[in-house]
Formats: structure tokens, sequence, C-alpha cells
């Protein structure tokens, strides 16, 4: 594990908290709901179960956050500087997580997968070709994808200026589209879905920079908030389908969404600040690659339910995925990034300079 280091100055200590905090919500979704329940792997917990089961919202916080920082780190940058630093940063990880899922696979021998999905895969733009996902986790990532390349499209266009009205136009789409899943271009391309929570994440950006009148603004959010539980509405019918099991409470899910939205608000707009510690930018460094690795947790709640006390192994597991992220930090996803970032950039001014 590498030393802590100091936190940047632009860093927001609470966020990379949070996105921790909700990344850990997802493994121990899997861990004590999903695994048992679905791929029958490992111990049944249903206590933590019946409360991580709704662990399936960390994923919405993870968008709002995206729409915030994505958007504050891409305000003042060039397309070809933002493609390199969104490259750089989803993409070593990813890349490891690929491998190890298509390693996993083989060595299992069950469902295990062909070459031409890997390959797939590592794109990161499978499901835009019709291809299955290794690994079950990467389906946010396709969203985070489209996300990230609505950006693009606001850098090229130099629509910084038109950013409040385009966000209002998103909110129009998503209003009348309703949560649908993706099964046309349209779909694809403003995820109606969960196109709620990246825009709340941009309002709260427009909110801070103080570039709009913040009553509009605070109006935005509102329909955002509300386009944002009628999505969650769909979501809890679809996992009551899938899972088959008793419905999820509609009035917990809404208040943890308001709950996100409040705290977003008191970190990003009203200042609440954590103490100034390097730990909170280190744990913020573990929650993308334990989200991409934490399926290795299998390896042993499967081998090992029955044998030993199940909330010994369900700690265990965690140790073990928390010191896989550490690792997988440390010794791939930083240095891959800081060799990736230069020969990107390099190759993208060689062809700029080739075609003017």
């Amino acid at each position: 594990m590498e030393p802590l280091s100091p936190v940047p100055a632009n860093r927001y200590a609470e966020l990379d908290l949070l996105r921790f905090l909700a990344s850990l919500a997802v493994v121990l979704l899997h861990f004590t709901y999903s695994m048992p329940r679905v791929a029958h792997i490992g111990p049944t917990f249903p206590v933590l179960g019946g409360i991580f089961r709704y662990g399936y919202l960390a994923v919405d916080l993870f968008f709002m956050i995206s729409g915030f920082v994505v958007v504050k780190s891409a305000r003042p940058k060039a397309l070809p500087q933002f493609a390199v630093a969104r490259i750089t940063r989803l993409y070593p990880a990813y890349w490891l997580s690929c491998g190890l899922t298509f390693v996993g696979l083989h060595v299992v021998g069950s469902g295990a997968a062909s070459w031409r999905q890997l390959l797939f895969n590592l794109t990161m733009l499978q499901e835009f070709f019709g291809q299955p996902h290794l690994n079950g986790v990467y389906w946010s990532l396709t969203y985070e994808l489209t996300f990230c390349f609505l950006v693009a499209l606001l850098i090229a266009g130099r629509l910084w200026r038109l950013h409040f009205p385009v966000l209002l136009g998103w909110l129009a789409y998503t209003l009348v589209a309703g949560p649908l899943p993706p099964a046309h271009l349209f779909s694809y391309l403003f995820i109606p879905k969960h196109s709620a929570y990246f825009i709340a994440g941009m309002l709260f950006y427009v909110l801070q920079s103080r570039r709009h009148a913040a009553w509009q603004v605070h109006l935005a959010l509102f329909a955002a908030l509300a386009l944002a539980l009628r999505s969650d509405r769909a979501e809890r019918q679809l996992a009551q389908q899938f899972y088959h099991d008793a419905p999820l409470n509609g009035v917990l899910t809404a208040g943890l969404i308001v709950l996100f939205f409040l705290v977003l608000y008191c970190i990003l707009v009203r200042q609440w600040r954590l103490p100034a510690h390097p730990v909170w930018g280190w744990l913020g460094s573990l929650t993308y690659p334990l989200y991409l690795l934490h399926g290795t947790g299998a390896a042993v709640l499967g081998p090992l339910a029955g044998r030993l006390n199940s909330y010994l192994l369900l700690g265990g597991a965690l140790a073990l995925v928390l010191l896989l992220a550490g690792a997988a930090h440390a010794l791939v996803e930083r240095p891959l990034s800081r060799r990736l970032g230069p020969w990107l950039a390099q190759l993208l001014a060689t062809a700029r300079l080739r075609y003017i």
C-alpha cells in the first residue's frame, strides 16, 4: 500500500468518503444479498441482507457525484485534455478487472467467456455492440461513459454558456421519456433511467458557480429529485421481479434519495467540511478498484461457506477485497495512469498536427 499523501486543495474529502461508503454498500449488497440469493455463493445473512439490499441506491449516488465532479473538472479543459483525463481515470483499473474476471471465469469453468467477449469488454463499449458484460458491475460504466460523451459534446460545441438551458432540456426529455431501459438510440444517449442523478450533480455545480439565478437552479433540482423518485419506483419493480423477494420499502428508498440530495447540497453549496486528513483521499482512491474487483470475494465466500462462522467469513472477504483494491490502485491503476496520460496526449497532438 502506498503511503498517505497530502490531499490536493481542490479535492473534496467529503466526496471521497461518500464514494467509498457507496462502494462499500455495493460490496455488502452483493456479499450479503445478491451472491447468496442469485448465484448461491456464500452464506446467507437474513438481517444484513435485508438492510444492504438497499445498497443498489449507492450506484445512483455515484452518478450524482460524477455529475458534479466530471463537469467541474471538465470546465477548464479542452476536448483532448478531457478525453485523456477520462481515459486514464476509467480504463487502467477496468482493464485489470477484465483480465482477472476472464481468468477467473476460465478457472471456475462455469460460463467461461470467449476471447471475443473479452476484446469487446476491454473497450468498455460492449453494451453498444450488443455484447454481454464479463462482470455484472460493468453495466454502470456504460452510463458513466455515455455521460462523459455528453460532457465532451458540451466542450466540443463550446456550449458552457448554455449549460443550464441544456440541463433543462435534458430534464424535459427525462420527464417525457420516463425511466426506460436502453432500447433505442435516444435512450442510450440520454439514459433517462438514471439521468436525473447525473443532472442533479451538474445542477449542484451550476448552483455552486453562481452563474444563474439560485431560485431557478433550486427549482430544477426539485424537478431532478422528483424524477429520481419516479425512476426509483421503476427500479424497485425491476428488483422485485429479479429477486422474487418482498417489495422494497418505497418510503425508505425515497428517504435515502432525499438524503443524498441534502448531503450533497450541504457539502457542495453550504460548504460543510471534514477535518483535513490524507485518509479521505486514500479511501477515495480505493473506491473504483473496490467496485470493479470485489467479485473476487466469491473465491472465499463460496468454498468456505459452512466451514467458518458466517460473519467471520464476511469480514475476511471484506478484508481481502479491500487489500486487493489497495494493491490494484498502488501497483496497477496509479502507475499505468501516469504512463498512459502522456502517451495519449502525445498521440492526440500528433493526430491533430497531421490533420491540420
